[in-house]
């Protein structure tokens, strides 16, 4: 697969997921559990994506550097809450930061598919 396809295969699908997790919230909504789906819908998808592209050897974006920067203590401090639930002084401050990503994480999730479609953009007109 050339990354050409692979950059327009992964702008694809993550436009699916985040199309995807809009449903979610009106699903998420009707069964009672408000918006808390989009952010597993959306956010799992994106991080394995966002690991994979970790790996590649294309230059890193400015989105994809800010992603990863704000992103990646969310998914620690969800680990952190389930291995230390009885420690209050560690899971009050990793608390805190599922609290503040609760505002920021859907602006991140529309940065990465932005992100997603420059790269295939920029695939697109280097061939």
């Amino acid at each position: 697969m050339t990354m050409k396809n692979s950059a327009k295969n992964d702008y694809y699908i993550q436009l699916c997921i985040l199309t995807a997790g809009l449903l979610s919230i009106i699903i998420g909504m009707v069964l009672g559990y408000g918006v808390i789906l989009f952010y597993f819908v959306v956010g799992i998808p994106q991080l394995i994506t966002y690991i994979i592209k970790g790996f590649q050897g294309t230059k890193k974006s400015l989105g994809y550097i800010v992603y990863g920067f704000f992103i990646i203590p969310v998914w620690i401090s969800w680990l952190v809450l389930l291995g230390f639930n009885n420690n209050n002084d560690v899971t009050n401050f990793f608390g805190y930061i599922l609290l503040a990503s609760v505002f920021y994480s859907p602006v991140l999730a529309l940065i990465y598919v932005y992100d997603s479609y420059m790269f295939f953009k920029s695939q697109k007109q280097a061939q």
